[in-house]
């Protein structure tokens, strides 16, 4: 024998079929509004997030910056105060801080040749003799000095036009900050 069939309770074909009728119907697209939400906010977040990044980095290049021109800069001033008598106080290229071969053994003012951290070469554009530090304090845009004659490299500045976050005394791009080394102390004269 055969046991009795069961009757399933369907529901109405009116509220079944109803587009927004229903226990089925009425969660319909709720999980898909929560999934754009969802991806809305992520959205924002990663793209605060990568503002945040790239801003660090920008500050990180910039640091930078400050202390391969200082670095040079230094070296330039030690090359200077260490300059044997009958030699010119400024050297002619970077590479001269590198091996100062105005002594009998080649002393070193520099460990390497510093990259500019904006350009990533070591292409930094040179400031030459004194008249050309005036030039191109005064000037915004890069100068045309011409080096004096028996001058050498007092300073030098990036490459880089691009636009700087710390902008310290005004100068807005890293092209602006010139790093130039201190004025050595004249020796003391006999009386």
């Amino acid at each position: 024998m055969m046991p009795p069939r069961r009757r399933v309770r369907l529901l109405p074909p009116e509220v079944a079929c109803a587009p927004w009728g229903g226990p089925a119907a009425r969660s319909r697209g709720f999980t898909y509004l929560w999934l754009l939400f969802a991806l809305a906010l992520g959205g924002v977040a990663l793209a605060a997030l990568g503002e945040q990044e790239q801003t660090r980095q920008r500050r990180e290049r910039e640091a930078e910056l400050r202390w391969r021109g200082e670095a040079i800069a230094a070296a330039l001033a030690s090359y200077a105060e260490h300059t044997p008598v009958g030699h010119l106080p400024l050297p002619q290229s970077l590479d001269e801080l590198l091996a100062d071969r105005r002594f009998p053994r080649p002393q070193r003012h520099l460990r390497q040749l510093y990259a500019d951290p904006f350009t990533g070469k070591p292409d930094w554009e040179l400031v030459l003799g004194q008249a050309a530090v005036a030039a191109d304090v005064e000037s915004k845009g890069r100068s045309a000095a011409k080096p004096l004659t028996g001058s050498g490299i007092v300073g030098l500045r990036s490459s880089s036009t691009r636009r700087l976050l710390a902008t310290a005394g005004g100068h807005p791009t890293a092209h602006d900050w010139v790093f130039v080394a201190p004025a050595p102390l004249a020796p003391p004269q006999p009386e």
